[in-house]
């Protein structure tokens, strides 16, 4: 009988702890991977439909005689606000990656944020008539400050579109205020509220919790987002909320950024 060439497979070495754990390491990578995909795959799919629905309106108006120009022009503004909302989401995405690359470079300048509020509020409004809730704003006629446009852009955004998501349908009151040193935004809705045990959760990324425990579309990544935007601006964001008693967000940020952010900088908008 003839031996086997090389040592036997029973006395091999054991492989170190140290490779084992990166293979648990990537292991777990590309498990977060395929979640993320998964969640990718979902939440790009699903907003094709109004605006597939949408383009077919404005081909069928199109096609009819009797159909006036302004009928056309609003079908086809609809459908230009849809694929507009649908290039935000992507941007959220791409803001996700470059956040986790620290490649996202703060560029303050010098805006009217009641303006930028605005905006938002109108940008989304289409959205809230949708879910039926109704949008309110209370800002000062101006509120000049030195902020990163997009950024606080972005930060309104998202929470507005948190509290129509989960406002169940009420009433969402966009507040705006601020004193020597800070602009203050403030975003409530009547909803279902957030337990305690819920409030840090939903500021982790991919988190979706209700007041509930039950879950709703998105990404998961909104509140993340603002969390990241503010803190490197220089703020904070906080909520008050109770479970069946609504919730309010609020985001304090320096009114006049100097360029720098903090702990968790990113570098190098794209």
């Amino acid at each position: 009988m003839v031996d086997p060439i090389g040592p036997d497979r029973d006395d091999a070495p054991a492989a170190p702890i140290s490779l084992e754990a990166e293979i648990a390491e990537l292991r777990l990578a590309v498990a977060s991977r395929d979640n993320f995909l998964a969640l990718v795959a979902h939440e790009l799919r699903n907003p094709m439909t109004p605006i597939l629905a949408q383009v077919q309106r404005l081909k069928r108006l199109s096609g009819e005689p009797t159909t006036s120009a302004a009928a056309v022009g609003a079908a086809a503004e609809r459908a230009e606000k849809l694929v507009l909302h649908y290039i935000k989401r992507v941007t959220m995405l791409l803001d996700v990656t470059r956040m986790n690359a620290g490649k996202f470079h703060l560029q303050p300048e010098l805006h009217d944020v009641v303006e930028t509020a605005r905006h938002v509020v109108e940008s989304l409004g289409p959205a809230a008539a949708y879910a039926g809730c109704a949008i309110t704003l209370r800002a000062p006629a101006a509120l000049p400050a030195t902020l990163d446009r997009l950024g606080a852009e972005q930060i309104l955004e998202n929470l507005v579109s948190n509290a129509i998501k989960y406002g169940a349908g009420t009433p969402v009151t966009v507040s705006l205020s601020d004193d020597a040193s800070n602009v203050v935004f403030e975003v409530a809705d009547e909803g279902p509220g957030i337990s305690p045990d819920n409030r840090d959760r939903i500021f982790e990324r991919f988190e979706r919790v209700l007041a509930s425990g039950s879950t709703a579309g998105g990404f998961g990544v909104g509140l993340w987002v603002v969390r990241q935007l503010a803190e490197a601006m220089g703020g904070a964001i906080d909520v008050s909320s109770q479970a069946g008693g609504g919730a309010a967000f609020r985001v304090t940020l320096p009114r006049h950024a100097d360029g720098t952010a903090s702990s968790g900088e990113m570098e190098g908008r794209v």
